[in-house]
């Protein structure tokens, strides 16, 4: 299921993000180092000047936040958007390093803090790290959505589909509109979970979004065909093998997918 999980991360709302954090009005924590603070601030008008993220600036601007943790060690917020930059250069080894740094740091469980924890961890392919700040998330932010999606999300490679079912159902339930991303990965589950009838449903529901996507159809054509044989319904079964010819690379799908299709 890895390349699911890639997949997956590439359209969910969990990727690395932003809040009202990043007008930083408020720190996480104070640093009474002036030189620590007058760098920190540079580093954050150089970030909101760097509309397009210009590599060549954002390497600037995390040495300038760099510069700022050499001040003061202790300045969780200098660690945090250090991180926030080295991700955006790709460097996720390193990000993670100092994401884990400003965690460890601040004085109480900050949510974009365990976020974006979690979004380095599956962009290194770490799951079951992934999920522990996914669960954090839940234990200390229990209204937000986004603690139950990511449990549901790693399950996809944990191999835990009845747990990420359980817990895209809350997901689905904190939202306050329909979420297409949401909708998407509770099909998957459900084909996942043998909950072929069910998953139709949701997988008609997200069709005008990702009609063109292998995993879609690849999905959707397996739940297709087990409810089609269940029936014995041939016209569904014909449905079902034409979306399986939909996808483009066979390969980004399972062997007992493929096992259902090829050769028939």
């Amino acid at each position: 299921m890895n390349k699911l999980i890639i997949l997956l991360i590439l359209f969910s709302n969990l990727i690395y993000s932003q809040d009202k954090y990043f007008e930083v009005k408020k720190l996480h924590c104070q640093t009474e180092n002036t030189e620590a603070k007058r760098l920190f601030d540079a580093g954050i008008e150089i970030l909101h000047l760097n509309e397009n993220l210009d590599p060549k600036y954002l390497a600037i601007n995390a040495d300038i936040f760099a510069k700022s943790i050499l001040q003061d060690t202790t300045f969780c917020d200098a660690y945090f958007f250090t991180g926030y930059l080295l991700n955006l250069l790709h460097k996720y080894r390193d990000s993670y390093a100092f994401h884990k740094i400003a965690d460890t740091l601040s004085p109480k469980p900050i949510f974009i803090y365990k976020q974006n924890l979690a979004a380095i961890c599956l962009k290194l392919e770490h799951p079951t790290e992934a999920r522990r700040y996914y669960q954090e998330i839940v234990e200390f932010f229990p209204e937000n959505k986004e603690g139950y999606y990511g449990i549901a999300l790693t399950s996809t490679m944990i191999g835990d589909v009845d747990n990420g079912l359980e817990n895209i159902n809350i997901a689905e339930k904190k939202y306050r509109i329909e979420d297409k991303d949401t909708q998407f990965l509770k099909a998957i589950l459900l084909t996942l979970n043998n909950k072929h009838s069910e998953s139709l449903e949701y997988y008609e529901k997200v069709e005008s979004r990702f009609s063109k996507d292998d995993y879609f159809n690849g999905n959707y054509s397996l739940s297709i065909y087990e409810v089609a044989t269940l029936s014995k319904d041939e016209k569904l079964i014909k449905k079902a093998k034409k979306y399986y010819r939909k996808v483009k690379d066979k390969s980004k799908l399972t062997e007992f997918i493929k096992s259902k299709f090829e050769d028939k």
